[in-house]
């Protein structure tokens, strides 16, 4: 009866009307850890990180590289695909099928669950003093992609950098560019002779050496210079990301990263040699080839702002994720008090159109804030100024407060 059930199931499935959809596959290589096509030494190097976990790998790649069936991914495999790329040994099977599903499930990652689990601040005391406005601000920077600091605390929750990357930059994976220029276009103040002053140049930097710089004045300090190496790498991938993402010619130092410009012997040569491990590897969207942008800022508002509700515009890899531990921080809470007179001034400054009643209590309202932290706080996406409706990110605090607040994320409360 079970078995004309199931028959009776299947040949619905395929006559009926209804659209319905396998897991999606690919066949791969057998031992081909690094999916390029080719069994190489290197696929045999990336088998012996996931061996002693500096790596988590996840049930496709030990679909592909467990060669001696044994469940989990050993020295031993490694050893059997270095003899594979040589020809001294040929695998019992030529390929295998990995389901999409395969690359979701992870071997040997630690349960994370609940690590997330961190209660928001209470808010500051409000200004007693009379005739002033006061700016709760959470946060540090846009919000949007990478947390620095939320970076290092997930690596402290064992995290390794293409986890954190994929954390914070949703639907994507880790790629390597086999060939990438060797020099890059970047602004650089130097003197020109020809306008008799010293002045921004475009000029051609090696580009490993421009990107040790741009890590170092960057990132290294925030990672307690390279204490988190894991989030020191995560940082440098996005660094070299936006490099190929603006094709390796940088129009402006603000784009991509500001460099170092003092003596190169002075970096740490520890910054050196992690640099030249991961230089050429690249965050893009899963099934693509191209480069995202992977913006990044010091402190998420609980969670990360997505780049709609920040600057107008989705991306699907720049969405809202938690990034909770930066409520922790030290620097989390500013707070800035303003006049009536003095928030006029800066209203009028920036907008002398913009109608006032007399009565200033009636000058701000928060319409929209996303609740990154709870239902009272989160990025304001939509604030009322006087009679017009300005966006919270960059109309109101970056261009109307003069960026003075750095994060999007605030609350304000006028006391008569």
């Amino acid at each position: 009866m079970f078995k004309r059930i199931l028959s009776v199931i299947s040949a619905f499935l395929v006559f009926s009307g209804s659209v319905i959809f396998a897991e999606a596959s690919r066949t791969v290589l057998f031992g081909d850890a690094d999916e390029n096509g080719r069994i190489e030494a290197a696929d045999a190097r990336l088998v012996l990180r996931f061996s002693v976990d500096l790596d988590y790998y996840s049930r496709a790649k030990l679909l592909i590289g467990d060669t001696d069936g044994s469940g989990k991914l050993e020295a031993a495999d490694a050893r059997n695909i270095l003899r594979y790329s040589v020809d001294l040994d040929k695998p019992e099977k030529n390929t295998v099928d990995i389901k999409d599903s395969d690359y979701e499930e992870y071997i040997n990652k630690p349960d994370n669950s609940g690590i997330f689990d961190v209660a928001p601040p209470e808010a500051p005391e409000i200004s007693e003093e009379s005739d002033t406005f006061t700016f709760n601000v959470y946060g540090y920077g846009h919000g949007v992609g990478l947390s620095q600091y939320g970076a290092l605390s997930l690596e402290e929750n064992g995290y390794k950098y293409k986890d954190i990357l994929y954390h914070y930059y949703s639907g994507t994976e880790v790629r390597f560019i086999e060939e990438f220029p060797a020099f890059v276009v970047y602004p650089t103040y130097e003197y020109s002779e020809e306008a008799e002053k010293e002045m921004w140049v475009q000029k051609e930097r090696d580009t490993k050496e421009i990107l040790t710089r741009m890590v170092y004045q960057e990132i290294y300090g925030v990672t307690k210079y390279g204490k988190y190496k894991e989030a020191l790498k995560a940082m440098t991938l996005c660094i070299f990301t936006n490099l190929a993402y603006y094709d390796f010619n940088v129009k402006s130092r603000w784009d991509v990263g500001v460099a170092y410009e003092g003596d190169y012997e002075s970096i740490p040569e520890n910054l050196k040699i992690l640099v030249e491990e991961v230089i050429g590897q690249y965050i893009t969207v899963k099934g693509k080839d191209e480069p995202i942008m992977a913006v990044y800022s010091g402190l998420a508002a609980g969670m990360t702002a997505s780049a709609e509700s920040v600057w107008g515009y989705p991306h699907s890899y720049l969405t809202s994720v938690p990034s909770h531990f930066d409520m922790n921080n030290p620097i989390f809470i500013k707070q800035f008090t303003y006049s009536s007179e003095e928030m006029k001034e800066l209203i009028l400054s920036y907008d002398d159109t913009i109608i006032l009643s007399d009565d200033p209590a009636q000058w701000l309202e928060i319409l929209e804030h996303t609740a990154s932290m709870d239902e009272d706080r989160g990025y304001v996406t939509k604030i009322r100024v006087g009679d017009k409706i300005l966006s919270g990110y960059n109309q109101f605090q970056f261009n109307l407060m003069g960026n003075k607040f750095i994060s999007s994320c605030f609350t304000v409360h006028y006391t008569a």
